[in-house]
């Protein structure tokens, strides 16, 4: 099923598409059984995310432990927002650059480093807007691992699953999605 509410950007999250599943036996970026219903299950899936993108206060987002770009990827097309991809792994770093080439993402940057190694960068650290993060870690060590990268007034978005533990400061946007504002340092 695609996208009914963004037609204009559906040729690229398409391409996405085709791209991650292209070159994902080759890199490992999602689950062989996956690759059927790769649509719904990691872009359609990513952009239950964008009503909380869009009312982020200004600045760069960023989507940490990007792998194949999920959610980051799908959110750069659809938003507009500059976004950061933080990814440590040399190849999936390297498909996510081909990825923002390909799609055109101008605004969008691949950042090839941990997050603890990001929130020591002054350039990184407290500079976002936004911090999201999909199969990264059980949901306390998500945000844990987003949370330095948070500008003050900005928040961390972590997808959990069904039984996941949630970390008490969270407020369940979505069912899967939690999001946690970030006050101060």
């Amino acid at each position: 099923m695609k996208h009914p509410d963004l037609p204009e950007i559906q040729p690229r999250l398409e391409m996405l598409e085709q791209m991650v599943a292209t070159w994902s036996r080759r890199l490992d970026l999602v689950s062989p059984r996956d690759l059927p219903r790769l649509y719904e299950r990691h872009i359609q899936d990513s952009l239950r995310a964008l009503p909380l993108v869009l009312e982020a206060p200004d600045g760069p987002c960023i989507d940490v432990g990007s792998g194949a770009g999920f959610p980051g990827v799908p959110l750069a097309i659809a938003s507009g927002r500059v976004w950061r991809l933080l990814e440590p792994r040399a190849k999936r770093a390297a498909f996510l650059e081909e990825a923002v080439r390909e799609l055109e993402l101008e605004r969008c940057e691949v950042v090839r480093m941990t997050s603890e190694e990001a929130s020591r960068r002054p350039a990184l650290a407290a500079a976002h807007a936004l911090a999201t993060a999909r199969a990264l870690a059980p949901p306390a060590d998500a945000v844990a691992l987003c949370r330095p990268l948070v500008a003050s007034g900005g928040s961390v978005v972590v997808f959990v699953g069904v039984d996941a533990e949630i970390p008490p400061e969270a407020e369940e946007t979505a069912p899967g999605l939690i999001r946690i504002q970030k006050d101060g340092p």
